[in-house]
């Protein structure tokens, strides 16, 4: 009997070397979705094309880009909510998860999905029309003090805008809801296009898509929420220069569903990493005015887990 036994052992052991394999040994073996939960063309469309074009190429199978929009970012989002928690459907998200739950579109944040990893940052912009007096953010906030109401800022609700004008305000003493007039207008495009025609202040964007407003004479960004002065505009002021200490941004990172196996994350992850300290990778992404910045899964959860905080006051406080 013990002869026979290990006779068996012996016809098994390949059998059990296969079955104790990690799920990253096989993993990937077929292509893999990257649902990218906007519009084709914009920002955050072109950056989780770019990199992932090149991570692709790491992990050995094609990462497939597949736009989903609707919802500020909420369909894309359920959709990769919902799917097998097997590595092979990844969402491109950002702030939206977290504008779309307290903004009460979805009952779920960043609690559904497991973080893979964080890629680039694009840091908000404050602007101001030329038709307004404002050079900087110390003009707004001192007219907003002197003229309660009467300042027109521009925003969506419960948006990345929203939360950075509301943060401002109250890191200078100011209710956004009180102290400013609003007007809702959907969509960054449009609110540009309102203060470029003198309808509208104030509102909040970024670099790559203000800048050549800025340059051509029709638009001012009196600060950017970064730590330090961005290489494409040296001559912009960080908010913090002027006494704001903020720093917001469009964040984009890789989430996959919860439940994912813990190797198959960093299987991703690495291969992300090696996109992104690939120099085509960067410049490309730095000539769009965006910022490479490469966080693993741990430093991905802790960086969101921060921005949750300020969401969660901005659009949840009275």
């Amino acid at each position: 009997m013990k002869k026979l036994a290990a006779i068996i052992a012996l016809a098994l052991t390949p059998f059990l070397a296969c079955t104790q394999a990690t799920s990253a040994d096989v993993y990937p073996s077929k292509d893999i979705k990257l649902i990218i939960p906007f519009a084709p063309g914009g920002a955050t469309d072109v950056v989780f094309r770019v990199i992932s074009e090149t991570a692709e190429k790491n992990l050995g199978k094609p990462i497939v880009p597949m736009n989903m929009g609707g919802a500020g970012g909420s369909k894309g989002s359920t959709y990769v909510k919902n799917s097998k928690a097997d590595g092979y459907t990844l969402l491109g998200g950002h702030e939206f998860i977290m504008t779309t739950r307290y903004g009460g579109m979805v009952p779920f944040g960043l609690e559904a999905f497991e973080p893979v990893c964080l890629l680039s940052l694009t840091p908000l912009t404050l602007n101001a029309g030329i038709h307004t007096p404002f050079k900087n953010i110390d003009d707004l906030i001192k007219h907003a003090k002197e003229n309660p109401a009467k300042t027109v800022l521009t925003m969506s609700p419960a948006s990345v805008g929203y939360v950075m004008l509301k943060e401002i305000s109250s890191k200078n003493g100011l209710d956004v809801d009180k102290d400013f007039r609003t007007v809702v207008i959907n969509g960054v495009g449009p609110q540009t296009k309102a203060v470029l025609g003198g309808h509208a202040d104030v509102y909040c964007g970024d670099l790559p898509s203000d800048y050549e407003y800025v340059k051509d004479g029709r638009l001012r960004i009196l600060g950017i929420a970064h730590n330090e002065r961005l290489a494409m505009a040296p001559e912009i002021p960080t908010l913090k220069e002027k006494g704001t200490d903020l720093q917001l941004a469009v964040s984009r990172a890789i989430f996959v569903p919860k439940g994912t196996p813990k190797d198959v994350i960093e299987k991703i992850a690495e291969a992300y990493k090696k996109a992104c300290t690939d120099p085509a990778v960067v410049k490309k992404i730095e000539d769009m005015g965006s910022i490479i910045k490469y966080l693993g899964p741990a430093e991905t959860a802790d960086y969101f887990a921060k921005q949750d905080e300020v969401y969660r006051h901005a659009l949840t406080s009275k």
